[in-house]
């Protein structure tokens, strides 16, 4: 890995350093700055910077996975977002804004949050009981703690199948697709701990079930931004809960339209009633555009993450025959918003990647090349 690439994983902390920046400077522009870098100076760089097609060699693959940086970096980032809404609590709490400058900081707080959802994904991968605590406090966070319940164990087994909610189909609107991913996943996580917890014989509504331990944690972390709001100012305002819920709904809508954009109309061959084709690098898209990757710790290169779930971010690798999306996530999360638009650029993209039927012994060789 060049020492550019290392250092740039680096740049993930810009957007948490403009959300506290923004408190310090006057102007119904600076609430919103956080969003704006993000949704508009980003895919800029993106496109002046360029993609990034670079792999991990062999020979640095296992010393990589043993570097503490890159661990401190997406644990890190847990503790950033937590400290984060306690000060925007605080600023809430001790600052006269409008309602506009409410709305921009809790947008862009939001879209930060939508990060930390990446980053708990990342840790909640990982077997090592620290990493699954802070993947835990990171969901609790945003409200979404189900999520590595039916990420790992739903999502990653029925990825690219009608079986799985958070696959979104052809001709499916973003829309449509918050609805079905938003309570399925929802009801996918909470039949999983439920078959958990009975085949233990745990009773399921207990403290040993992680869905409810989410909702939990939420309700503990509300309470406690509320309370710090109350003795800032010896009174209760609706300010905390409403600033908790929205940037959590920004975070979840926000990480909702990802998974739309990682898996639109692609689906896995169905060999016998009920049973599909493994899982292998053709069946997400990726993007491959440089900085975008580094503020997202290579989520885009979404295949070589379903093909070996538990691999580390820093040594995901791109692959060309993976289908590519033709910008980075943060345009394509703004497309997806406008359907008219996302059909017609996605929609012969992907017909034209369908065109290209890779027969049995190319898809074994792309697997090869993953393994």
């Amino acid at each position: 890995m060049s020492i550019s690439k290392k250092i740039g994983f680096l740049t993930a902390y810009s957007l948490p350093f403009l959300i506290i920046l923004s408190y310090y400077f006057v102007g119904i522009i600076w609430p919103f700055l956080p969003a704006l870098y993000a949704y508009v100076f980003v895919p800029l760089l993106d496109e002046i910077i360029g993609n990034d097609a670079q792999n991990v060699q062999k020979e640095e693959f296992e010393d990589l996975l043993q570097e503490k940086y890159f661990d401190f970096l997406v644990y890190s980032h847990i503790w950033i977002q937590i400290g984060l809404l306690f000060f925007i609590t605080y600023q809430f709490a001790t600052q006269s804004l409008t309602d506009l400058q409410v709305f921009g900081y809790i947008l862009s707080q939001g879209v930060y949050a939508s990060s930390i959802i990446n980053v708990a994904h990342e840790l909640g991968h990982r077997k090592h009981p620290l990493a699954q605590l802070h993947a835990k406090i990171g969901l609790i966070s945003v409200c979404y703690a189900h999520f590595t319940v039916e990420h790992n164990r739903g999502h990653h087994v029925n990825v690219a199948t009608p079986k799985d909610p958070a696959t979104s189909k052809f001709n499916q609107t973003v829309f449509s697709f918050w609805k079905q991913t938003l309570i399925g996943s929802f009801k996918s996580a909470w039949h999983i701990e439920k078959s958990l917890l009975e085949k233990k014989n745990i009773a399921v509504l207990s403290f040993k079930n992680e869905v409810l331990q989410g909702i939990f944690g939420s309700i503990l972390l509300l309470t406690l931004l509320t309370g710090f709001s109350f003795y800032l100012i010896n009174e209760f305002t609706w300010l905390p809960i409403i600033f908790f819920f929205g940037q959590s709904i920004v975070a979840v809508l926000s990480l909702e339209c990802v998974n739309y954009i990682e898996h639109y109309g692609i689906l896995r061959q169905e060999i016998i009633p009920g049973k599909y084709e493994k899982v292998n690098p053709l069946h997400s898209w990726n993007a491959n555009h440089f900085f975008s990757n580094l503020l997202l710790f290579h989520l885009q290169r979404h295949s070589d993450h379903h093909a070996y779930a538990s691999r580390p971010y820093q040594v995901l690798r791109h692959f060309d025959e993976s289908p590519q999306l033709p910008f980075g996530y943060p345009v394509m999360i703004l497309m997806s918003l406008c359907p008219p638009l996302w059909f017609k650029i996605m929609n012969p993209r992907l017909q034209n990647w369908k065109s290209k039927s890779y027969d049995s012994d190319t898809i074994k060789h792309i697997v090869r090349q993953f393994a």
